[in-house]
C-alpha cells in the first residue's frame, strides 16, 4: 500500500519538527510548510499513479497492442507531472532551509499540539496562522471564527457572509490524507500551563 505520509515524516527527519509544530510557529516560512507538503504530497502521488499505470501497460503489452500513443501519451504527462513535483519539492526545501525558520527552531522548543477533526460546514473558532497570506493581509495570529467549506473557510461571519475567504492552510485548518480536515490545539499539558 502507499504510504501517504512520507513527505510528512521527511520534513519531520529534515527539521526536528512535526508539520503541526511548523503550523503554530509565527514565522511564515514554517507557517507555509504544511502547504507546501501538502503540494509535495499530491505532486507525488499523482506523478506515481501515472507511472504506475504506464508500468501496468508495459506489463500487459498494451502498447504492442494499440497505438503508440498509448505509451507517449502517459509519458508526456510523466514529464508535465515531474516538473509539477520539481516545483513543489523546491517550494518545501526554500521553506526547510530559510534561514529565519531555522533560527526560530533552534531557539524555540516546538509546542506540544493535539489536532481536532473538523467537517465542511463546521464553524469553529481559529488562531490564523503566520502564513504569507495573513501576514499581507494583518490577519496573523488572530483568533477568529470561521466556517470551514470543501475548498476554503469564511471569515469575518459577524459582518456577513462571505466577506473574506481564506484558502484552508490559511485559515488554519490543515489537511490529513487519511483522516480529513483538522485545527491544531494546545496539547492537555499546554492548555494547563495557563494559555
Amino acid at each position: 500500500m502507499l504510504n501517504i505520509d512520507s513527505v510528512g515524516r521527511w520534513i519531520t527527519r529534515r527539521t526536528g519538527r512535526t508539520l503541526d509544530q511548523h503550523a503554530a510557529d509565527p514565522i511564515p516560512a514554517a507557517a507555509d510548510l504544511p502547504k507546501a507538503a501538502d503540494t509535495m504530497r499530491n505532486a507525488r502521488l499523482e506523478l506515481l499513479l501515472t507511472v504506475d499505470r504506464l508500468r501496468t501497460a508495459l506489463i500487459n503489452e498494451d502498447d504492442l497492442s494499440t497505438s503508440i500513443a498509448a505509451l507517449t501519451g502517459p509519458l508526456d504527462a510523466i514529464v508535465q507531472l515531474g516538473r509539477d513535483y520539481r516545483y513543489a519539492r523546491n517550494w518545501a526545501e526554500a521553506l526547510i532551509a530559510d534561514a529565519e525558520r531555522t533560527a526560530y527552531a533552534a531557539e524555540n522548543a516546538g509546542l506540544a499540539l493535539r489536532r481536532r477533526y473538523v467537517n465542511p460546514g463546521d464553524t469553529i473558532l481559529v488562531v490564523l496562522p503566520h502564513t504569507d497570506a495573513c501576514l499581507k493581509r494583518q490577519l496573523a495570529g488572530r483568533r477568529t471564527r470561521v466556517r470551514v467549506g470543501r475548498a476554503d473557510a469564511e471569515l469575518d461571519l459577524m459582518v456577513g457572509p462571505g466577506q473574506l475567504r481564506l484558502h484552508h492552510a490559511d485559515a488554519g485548518i490543515y489537511h490529513d490524507p487519511v483522516n480529513g480536515f483538522y485545527v491544531l490545539e494546545p496539547a492537555a499539558t499546554e492548555a494547563a500551563s495557563g494559555d
